[in-house]
């Protein structure tokens, strides 16, 4: 879209100011009630029992009859994934379980960035100059 083709608010006349709006409103809230519903759709799926096949191989992996639900079949095969070398499947159990390590890396350089910034006695934009010098490391070159 070219912004020459583009009108601001301030030059439009207040009724069409307010039907922008509105519809914007209703579109929203369309948009929230699909999104809403959607994610309704998706836990009734998830907490449908097993297919029977689905539930030889949890079976066979020890999952408690009472917890063979579609949820658990999404689990197991994220874990199989994982354990078969798929890095992304690994790191999503590793996140899952809450041992992202790319977090807890983060975690602890600010911890010690702030230790740092309280030594030092940094003012506001020399700190701001060390964190960027900080996550340039953790983002870069590591």
């Amino acid at each position: 879209m070219n912004e020459n083709n583009l009108i601001q608010n301030s030059n439009r006349s207040r009724d069409e100011v307010e039907k922008i709006r509105k519809k914007g409103g209703v579109n929203s809230g369309e948009t929230r009630r699909r999104k809403r519903d959607m994610k309704q759709k998706m836990k009734a799926l998830l907490e449908l029992p097993a297919a029977s096949n689905d539930k030889e191989q949890l079976e066979a992996l020890g999952v408690d009859p009472d917890d063979m639900d579609n949820e658990m079949v999404l689990v197991m095969a994220m874990f199989l994934s994982a354990a078969q070398g798929d890095t992304k499947a690994f790191d999503r159990v590793m996140q899952i379980l809450g041992k992202d390590i790319g977090h807890e890396e983060l975690a602890l350089k600010k911890r010690e960035f702030k230790l740092k910034e309280k030594k030092a006695g940094l003012d506001d934009s020399a700190a701001l100059d060390k964190l960027d010098e900080v996550l340039a490391k953790i983002g870069g070159d590591g």
